[in-house]
């Protein structure tokens, strides 16, 4: 599907995953951009694909009515999905399609999937429909359909590359993180993106990730992000 296609109400609720009655209401209060044609709305892809990336990598700091707010909170924490398999703090890649496989054979190797190819085709797609990276040197790579024949397991991957990466990001600088989830189903999938997107925006995390001397120090900054949301998640926030 191309950047520049317009799509209808039921196209855009599919794509979205969302009940198609949800899509319109969303669209007839200005959470989603669509332009209203005599009595049908159009959408294109390229704006709504900006408003949800927006949405989701700002969604720890506003409050934002976006489909991810539908999501209830999710009680896993990330430090107790991760394992030191899924970790790399040594990317070798110097090119976003290389990093992509790379990170599709970290998730093979830790026994997160079976379908190495299958999921390096599914990340390139999405990054070709508009970049996961959010800025300030991070990305947030996904598949857009998350399935139980995709990944086993719900986990997530994080991934360093030292000497950076361009990855087409909105500030124009090299991604030094990579934040994957592997999830099972579009709902664990958006409630682990939910909880990603806050990495950016907890002071000194990022900068922790990128000197941390091995993989058992990264879930230690896990969970020490944690312990900095549980007030949030306890209606601080």
């Amino acid at each position: 599907m191309k950047n520049n296609t317009i799509m209808t109400t039921r196209e855009l609720a599919d794509y979205v995953k969302l009940n198609e009655k949800t899509v319109l209401k969303m669209a007839q209060i200005g959470k989603l951009p669509g332009i209203k044609i005599a009595n049908q709305w159009r959408f294109y892809l390229s704006a709504v694909d900006t408003h949800l990336q927006k949405s989701t990598t700002k969604s720890s700091n506003n409050n934002l009515n976006t489909p991810v707010q539908i999501v209830e909170k999710d009680i896993i924490p990330l430090s107790r999905l991760i394992e030191i398999s899924s970790v790399n703090l040594d990317l070798k890649s110097r090119k976003r399609d290389d990093v992509l496989y790379e990170l599709a054979q970290i998730a093979n190797k830790s026994g997160l999937t079976l379908y190495t190819k299958e999921l390096f085709l599914q990340l390139k797609e999405r990054e070709n429909m508009l970049s996961t990276a959010v800025g300030d040197g991070v990305a947030i790579p996904h598949p857009r359909n998350p399935t139980t024949a995709l990944f086993k397991k719900p986990n997530i991957i994080i991934a360093r590359s030292k000497k950076g990466v361009d990855f087409f990001a909105p500030d124009n600088r090299k991604v030094h993180l990579f934040f994957m989830p592997c999830a099972t189903d579009t709902m664990t999938h958006l409630r682990l993106l939910r909880k990603i997107s806050k990495l950016p925006h907890t002071a000194n995390i990022v900068q922790k990730f990128i000197h941390a001397s091995d993989e058992s120090e990264v879930i230690k900054i896990l969970l020490e992000f944690e312990k900095i949301n549980i007030l949030h998640e306890e209606g601080l926030e």
